[in-house]
């Protein structure tokens, strides 16, 4: 990485992932925490113009073009998972309970 863009990229990678502290642990290494958790991390690709990006699980985020693409990747990956709402089923008050089950050994 050049001197001159290293500011540029810790500025960006900050603002690309705002719940993310980033820390600059080498000349073109870049570990992302949450909340004190490692989370990632980003650097300087081994093919040449690239940004590797990797999740806090060792998932590997691929080649990005720019160290915002990797940072957003890293991001995306550290963003807690959305759940769905939890849907309970309701039995309507015009619904008829259900039948008891009957088993061959209930006849008589």
């Amino acid at each position: 990485m050049r001197p001159r863009s290293k500011a540029l990229v810790l500025s960006t990678l900050s603002s690309s992932a705002p719940a993310l502290v980033w820390r600059q642990a080498d000349a073109d290494f870049y570990v992302a925490t949450l909340d004190g958790q490692y989370a990632g991390f980003v650097t300087t690709g081994s093919v040449p113009a690239t940004f590797d990006a990797e999740s806090g699980h060792g998932a590997d985020l691929g080649a990005h073009t720019s160290p915002e693409a990797a940072a957003a990747a890293v991001a995306d990956a550290a963003a807690p998972a959305r759940s769905a709402p939890s849907r309970t089923r309701r039995r309507s008050a015009r619904t008829a309970a259900p039948r008891p089950r009957r088993h061959s050994y209930d006849r008589h």
